[in-house]
């Protein structure tokens, strides 16, 4: 049993050189097995899906089994964005509700190993860190210190919750207004930064005509 591992847009694979490798030599129709791995994750249409495909090289058959998408993936689909942050610190992109958060954190519960819905939910929340996203306005620790007090238990409990389009609005206006604050506080660090890499020449240069100094009085 020969296994070949996959990660292709949902409903758009096509020839990789492991496949043309692996089943070229075998004569295996590929064609007819991108077709049955496109239909079988065309309900991830525009999301990067994990597939691995098991090929018995004798009977020349194989099966196909789709992975729940990378967290990462389900969180930039579920808040319209195309790529992360490439500075997360410094740079966010995205403020996702915890709606949002909820349907990902389900979605993703059995490849997490997760005991219930809330360590779920905070798994997602480092991963909405890593890629430069906020959570209600907030970073993940901050975030889960919020649901470990319960300030979230009436929405996880409620069945199927969903954001309204208000509160989304009011979900963009916080990244905006978040953004902004950290412009500030980076400006100020880097101003700082370069106040003092100005400031060493300086210091430098008195401390040689100190030593100068003492040098021509040893004289």
């Amino acid at each position: 049993m020969i296994k070949i591992k996959l990660m292709i847009e949902g409903g758009k694979a096509s020839t990789t050189p492991a496949m043309a490798q692996t089943l070229g030599p075998l004569k295996m129709d590929m064609q007819g097995i991108l077709k049955d791995v496109n239909e079988k994750t065309m309900t991830y249409k525009g999301l990067k899906v994990p597939v691995e495909l098991d090929v018995d090289e004798k009977a020349k058959t194989y099966t196909i089994t789709v992975k729940s998408p990378p967290a990462s993936e389900l969180i930039k689909n579920e808040i319209g964005i195309k790529t992360g942050s490439g500075e997360p610190e410094k740079k966010k992109v995205g403020n996702i509700s915890v709606e949002q958060l909820i349907k990902v954190a389900k979605m993703k519960m059995e490849s997490l190993f997760s005991v219930d819905l809330r360590a779920s939910m905070r798994a997602v929340a480092g991963t909405c860190n890593s890629v430069g996203v906020l959570i209600e306005g907030n970073i993940s620790s901050k975030f889960n210190e919020l649901l470990a007090e319960g300030k979230y238990n009436s929405i996880i409990d409620s069945d199927n919750p969903e954001a309204s389009a208000e509160k989304l609005k009011e979900l963009k206006t916080q990244l905006e207004e978040v953004q902004a604050g950290l412009d500030k506080t980076f400006a100020k660090k880097q101003g700082k930064a370069e106040k003092e890499k100005e400031a060493k020449p300086e210091e430098v240069k008195e401390e040689s005509a100190e030593e100068k100094k003492k040098e021509d009085e040893s004289k």
